[in-house]
C-alpha cells in the first residue's frame, strides 16, 4: 500500500502468483475482481478491506508482471531505452535507475560516434549485460513481494515486523550480490570526439 501525499488516496498492490497466465481475466473486469479476490480469502489485517475497495474501485489496473527480452534495440535510425529496451520488473526494482544509466550511455555513444548505427551498436555492447543482470533480479527467487506459499508469508512477514532481523537480511551474501548488480556497471566519461 502507498500513497505520494498524506491527502491523496491510497494505492495497494495484492499481488499473486500463478503458473499460468489468466488470460480468460484479460477482457471482462468482474472475472478480474473476483479472481483477485479468490486469492485472497484471508480474514486478516486489512486484506478484507483491500479486496472490497478493489471490488468497487473504478480504477482497478489488472496486468501479469513479465518481462520482454528483445534480441535488438534498435532497427534503423531508431533505437529503445529505458523499460521499452530491458523491462526490469517491480518484483525487483531498478527500473528508473537502469533507464538512467542507458540514456547516459546512449547520449554519450551518440556523441563519441559520427556514425548512428556505431552508437547504437556500442550502447548496447554496453548496457546488455548490464541490464540483463539487472532483469534477472526478477527471477532470483526472491519471496518478498510475491511469496508463493505460507511459509513465506509467514517469514516475509516477521522480517518486516522486526527491524534486527531485516538489518541482519540486508546483510547477507544475496543483498549483498543483489547491490553489486546494481552496481556492477562503471560509467564511462565520453569526451565528445566529433
Amino acid at each position: 500500500m502507498y500513497a505520494y501525499e498524506p491527502s491523496e488516496p491510497v494505492h495497494g498492490f495484492l499481488t499473486f502468483v500463478r503458473d499460468t497466465p489468466p488470460f480468460e481475466a484479460f477482457r471482462d473486469p468482474r472475472a478480474q475482481r473476483d479472481l483477485v479476490a479468490s486469492q485472497f480469502p484471508e480474514q486478516v489485517w486489512q486484506v478484507p478491506r483491500l479486496v472490497a475497495a478493489m471490488r468497487t474501485s473504478e480504477d482497478l489496473f489488472f496486468d501479469i508482471v513479465s518481462q520482454i527480452h528483445m534480441p535488438a534495440w534498435s532497427h534503423g535510425r531508431v533505437t529503445l531505452v529505458g523499460d521499452a529496451a530491458h523491462a526490469t520488473s517491480f518484483l525487483s526494482g531498478q527500473g528508473s535507475s537502469v533507464a538512467l544509466i542507458g540514456a547516459y550511455v546512449l547520449a554519450g555513444e551518440l556523441a563519441t560516434h559520427a556514425d548512428h548505427t556505431e552508437a547504437f551498436a556500442a550502447y548496447e555492447h554496453r548496457m546488455r549485460p548490464f541490464a540483463e543482470r539487472n532483469q534477472a533480479l526478477a527471477t532470483a527467487g526472491g519471496t518478498i513481494v510475491t511469496p508463493t506459499t505460507r511459509a513465506q508469508v509467514d517469514a516475509r512477514n516477521a522480517l518486516l515486523r522486526d527491524p534486527e532481523a531485516m538489518a541482519k537480511e540486508l546483510a547477507t551474501a544475496e543483498a549483498e550480490a543483489r547491490r553489486a548488480t546494481h552496481s556492477s556497471l562503471t560509467l564511462p566519461e565520453y569526451t565528445t570526439a566529433l
